[in-house]
C-alpha cells in the first residue's frame, strides 16, 4: 500500500469514528458533530424529521406547527360542590388561546363526578405558541358558575402525539379533569424567500396525517 493511499484511509477512519460520536436527537456527554457547524436537533425537531425526509435543520424556525388537535373530556372526578344540595350540574368549556372557536361538553346533572367522554377538534395554526383553555362550570338556572380551568401548552402532544393524563382543576377547592390528546400534524415550511415577497408559505403532504382511529 503507497504512503499516500494509507495516509488517505487513516483520514477517513478517524473521520469516521469522530461521527460515530455524534448524536444528532439529542446532546450526549457535551459531545457534538465537529462536522455540522454545531447545529442540534431538539426533540421536537426529531419529531418533524420523523415525519418527513424534506425537513431541513437549517430551516428549523421556519417551520410553523400547523396540525388538528382532538381532545376527549372522559371525566372529572371530587368536584366542589355548588348547590345547597352539595351537588353541581358541571360542563366544560375548551378553546384556544388565540383561536375564537369555543366548544363545550353537555351538562350533567347532580354529581361531582362526572363522565363525558365527548370528542371535540381544533385546527391549530401555530401550536409551538398557542394555549390550550380549559374550563369547567357549573350549570345553573340564572347562568353558570365558575369552578376552576386548567391552562396547558401543546408540547407534549406535539411530541409524543397521543397521550391520557388527569389535571389538576386551577382555581379550584378541589377536583380533577381526565383528558385524552391526540396530534395530526400538518407543518408549513416557510419558504425562505417569502420574507422577500418572492416565495410562498407551503404545506406538507396529507400523508403525514395520522392513521390512528378516533377515541370514543
Amino acid at each position: 500500500m503507497s504512503m499516500s493511499l494509507f495516509a488517505h484511509s487513516f483520514l477517513l477512519l478517524i473521520h469516521v469514528h469522530l461521527e460515530l460520536l455524534y448524536y444528532p436527537y439529542a446532546k450526549h456527554e457535551g459531545v457534538s458533530n465537529p462536522f455540522a457547524n454545531q447545529i442540534q436537533l431538539t426533540s421536537l425537531e426529531k419529531v418533524l424529521k420523523t415525519e418527513s425526509n424534506a425537513y431541513d435543520v437549517n430551516q428549523r424556525k421556519n417551520v410553523i406547527m400547523r396540525g388538528v388537535l382532538s381532545i376527549t373530556v372522559i371525566s372529572a372526578e371530587d368536584l366542589p360542590p355548588m348547590d345547597i344540595g352539595g351537588k353541581a350540574d358541571p360542563f366544560v368549556v375548551l378553546y384556544l388561546k388565540k383561536g375564537e372557536t369555543k366548544k363545550k361538553t353537555r351538562v350533567v346533572t347532580d354529581t361531582l363526578n362526572p363522565i363525558w367522554n365527548q370528542t371535540f377538534d381544533f385546527v391549530v395554526e401555530d401550536a409551538l405558541h398557542d394555549l390550550l383553555m380549559v374550563e369547567v362550570w357549573d350549570h345553573d338556572t340564572f347562568g353558570k358558575d365558575y369552578i376552576g380551568r386548567c391552562i396547558l401548552t401543546l408540547t407534549r402532544v406535539l411530541l409524543e402525539g397521543e397521550f391520557q393524563d388527569t389535571f389538576v382543576l386551577q382555581g379550584a377547592k378541589s377536583g380533577k379533569l381526565n383528558m385524552h390528546f391526540r396530534w395530526t400534524p400538518q407543518p408549513i415550511y416557510r419558504d425562505r424567500d417569502r420574507d422577500q415577497g418572492r416565495g410562498p408559505i407551503w404545506p406538507v403532504s396529507d400523508c403525514l396525517a395520522s392513521s390512528r382511529p378516533v377515541l370514543h
